[in-house]
C-alpha cells in the first residue's frame, strides 16, 4: 500500500502572492534568512493587510538543529495562526523543523518519526504557507527536512521526516527569482533535475512519482540552460523562470512521494564535512551516481534520455546521457569533483571514514538501486575527490 502526500492547495504563476491578500490571518510569523527579507519580505507584508507579524530571520545557508530550536521558541512566544517560510530550501527546512516543537515544545525533534502521529494543526490552529525563493529544492512540498547536528565533532546532516510537516498551501511565484544569480540558476536547478532523477530511480518509485519525475526532468533539461546563460547577459525571461519554478516542485513533489538515492548520500555528507553548499556540490553527485548506477537501471535512464532526443541502443543512449550530463554540468560552470571545491588531500584523506559512514546511513543509501558495500564508498569517494570516472 502506497500514500502520496500534497499539499492542500498549490497556488502558481505570475501575481500568485496575491493569493495571501484573500486569507484571513491575526498573528503571522515569518522565517526567513536575512538576504531575503531584504529582497521579499516587503512583498508579503503587502499582502497580509492589518495581521500582526513576527519575523525570525535568523536561518543560515546550512541549518542546524540549534536554529530550528531557537526558532521554535519564538514561534512558541508569538503564537501564530500561520507560519509563513519564505526562501531557498534552508528556511523551508528550518520552518518545518519548527513547527513541530511549537506544536509539543518537548519533542525532541532530532529523533521524529515517519509514522508518529503530531496533531500539529490541531494543537496550534496554526498552518504551514510555504514559498519558495529559488528553483530547486522542492522542499516546499516534500515531507522531509535535512538539518545540520552540530552536537559532536564532526557536523553531519540529518534527514527528519513526518507526513505532517507538508505545507497545507505552497505559492509558487517566478516574480520572486527575478533577483537570482547565474551560479544560483545552476545550482539550484541542478538540484532540482537531480531529484527527479533520483525520484524516478529510487526503489520506492510508484506510478504518481514517475509521472511528476519524468515531466520535471524534461523541462528541467530544456529549460534550465537557457535561464543560465540568459542570466549571465542580465536577461529575464518569465515564462521560463516559471517553467523551472513550477519543475523544481514538480520534482519535490516526485522524489517527496518515492525518495533519493546516491547522489544525495554524497551530497549530504559533502555538504556537512566539508561545509560546501548543497547547491555547489549536487549536480556533480548525480553524475557520479548515474555513472555508478547506469549498469543497474539502464531502462529508466534511457527513458529520460529518450524524452530529450536522444536515440539509438540502450547502450549508446545511456552513454551519451551520462557524458551529456557532464557537459551540461561544465556548460553550467559547476565544478565536477572535490579537487575543483577546494577540497585539499589531507582534508579529504582524514575525513575519508567519516565520509564513508555518514554515507552509508543516509537514507538515499537504503533507496539506491544498486547496493553500495563499504569498500565501493572508498572507490566512489576517491573518484569524487580526484574528478574520475566510475567505471565498476
Amino acid at each position: 500500500m502506497w500514500d502520496f502526500t500534497s499539499p492542500r492547495k498549490v497556488i502558481f504563476g505570475e501575481d500568485a502572492l496575491e493569493y495571501l491578500s484573500e486569507l484571513c490571518f491575526e498573528n503571522v510569523f515569518i522565517v526567513t534568512d536575512p538576504t531575503i527579507k531584504t529582497m521579499h519580505l516587503e512583498k508579503i507584508l503587502a499582502q497580509l493587510g492589518d495581521s500582526k507579524v513576527t519575523v525570525f530571520d535568523k536561518v543560515s545557508g546550512e541549518p542546524s538543529l540549534d536554529t530550528v530550536k531557537d526558532g521554535a521558541c519564538s514561534m512558541i512566544e508569538a503564537k501564530p495562526d500561520v507560519i509563513i517560510a519564505l526562501g531557498g530550501g534552508s528556511v523551508l527546512d528550518s520552518a518545518k523543523g519548527m513547527f513541530p516543537i511549537y506544536s509539543q515544545p518537548d519533542i525532541l525533534i532530532d529523533g521524529l518519526s515517519p509514522f508518529e502521529v503530531l496533531d500539529m494543526r490541531k494543537k496550534t490552529n496554526c498552518i504551514l504557507i510555504n514559498i519558495p525563493t529559488t528553483s530547486g529544492t522542492g522542499a516546499d512540498v516534500t515531507w522531509a527536512i535535512v538539518l545540520t547536528d552540530l552536537s559532536e565533532g564532526t557536523p553531519r546532516k540529518i534527514s527528519l521526516a513526518n507526513r505532517e510537516l507538508v505545507a497545507d498551501i505552497t505559492i509558487l511565484d517566478p516574480v520572486l527569482t527575478k533577483t537570482m544569480t547565474p551560479r544560483l540558476i545552476a545550482g539550484t536547478g541542478m538540484d532540482a533535475m537531480c531529484h527527479a532523477i533520483d525520484g524516478y530511480l529510487s526503489t520506492w518509485r510508484n506510478d504518481f512519482s514517475d509521472a511528476l519525475s519524468l515531466h520535471a526532468f524534461k523541462l528541467l533539461w530544456n529549460n534550465l540552460p537557457i535561464a543560465f546563460e540568459q542570466a549571465k547577459v542580465g536577461e529575464v525571461d518569465f515564462a521560463i523562470r516559471e517553467k523551472l519554478h513550477n519543475s523544481a516542485t514538480m520534482a519535490g513533489w516526485g522524489f517527496g512521494n518515492s525518495q533519493i538515492i546516491l547522489s544525495h548520500s554524497l551530497a549530504h555528507t559533502i555538504g556537512a564535512v566539508f561545509k560546501i553548499p548543497h547547491s555547489v556540490c549536487i549536480g556533480a553527485m548525480c553524475w557520479y551516481s548515474l555513472m555508478f548506477n547506469q549498469n543497474y537501471e539502464s531502462e529508466r535512464i534511457c527513458d529520460l534520455a529518450k524524452l530529450v532526443g536522444y536515440t539509438g541502443t540502450a547502450g549508446e543512449i545511456v552513454t551519451n546521457f551520462v557524458s551529456s550530463f557532464k557537459e551540461l554540468l561544465l556548460n553550467l560552470e559547476l565544478p565536477l569533483s572535490l579537487l575543483e571545491m577546494k577540497v585539499t588531500e589531507e582534508e579529504f584523506q582524514s575525513n575519508l571514514e567519516d565520509l564513508i559512514a555518514f554515507a552509508e546511513n543516509d537514507s538515499g543509501t537504503l533507496s539506491n538501486p544498486r547496493s553500495i558495500a563499504h569498500d565501493d564508498f572508498i572507490t566512489i569517494f576517491k573518484c569524487v575527490f580526484e574528478g574520475k570516472d566510475i567505471d565498476f
